[in-house]
């Protein structure tokens, strides 16, 4: 049983929208956004993001989707982890920590200066695998959002 990962291709959208649509359950939301959606703005002429896949003898059992940013105080990219999640059935095998690594990997080559991440505050298991991973809460800031 190997696990690999790659970066997400053309075609990777409907893969994408079903780990998003369990990832929405078990945040007791809903994904607004089409397999198609996601597969125009990921792979599209102007990607509005990207994606890593964890396969599992070749079936996605995991992903990890993030955003390009940039630090003005620092003058250098950064990256945004927006989504991470990995299947039950695939928990505890490294798939979290290894896409995680790879996006670290992806980071390095682009010299980013840094990899942010948004977690639910009631969400304890995803706080303690940053952590283990060397993130650290951004004590201070809060996040607002606009809607549009």
């Amino acid at each position: 049983m190997t696990l690999t990962i790659r970066s997400a291709r053309a075609g990777d959208g409907a893969t994408i929208h079903a780990l998003l649509t369990e990832l929405a359950a078990f945040e007791q939301g809903s994904v607004a956004a089409t397999a198609a959606d996601l597969e125009r703005d990921a792979f599209g002429p102007t990607p509005l993001f990207e994606a890593l896949l964890a396969e599992r003898d070749g079936k996605a059992v995991g992903m990890l989707t993030f955003l390009s940013l940039y630090s003005s105080w620092r003058g250098r990219p950064a990256l945004l982890i927006h989504d991470l999640f990995v299947k039950e059935e695939a928990r505890g095998l490294g798939a979290g920590k290894a896409l995680v690594g790879r996006l670290t990997e992806i980071g390095r080559e682009r010299q980013s200066c840094r990899i942010d991440v948004n977690v639910l505050d009631w969400n304890d298991k995803a706080r303690a695998f940053y952590a283990t991973l060397g993130f650290a809460h951004n004590e201070g800031w809060l996040g607002y959002r606009l809607g549009l």
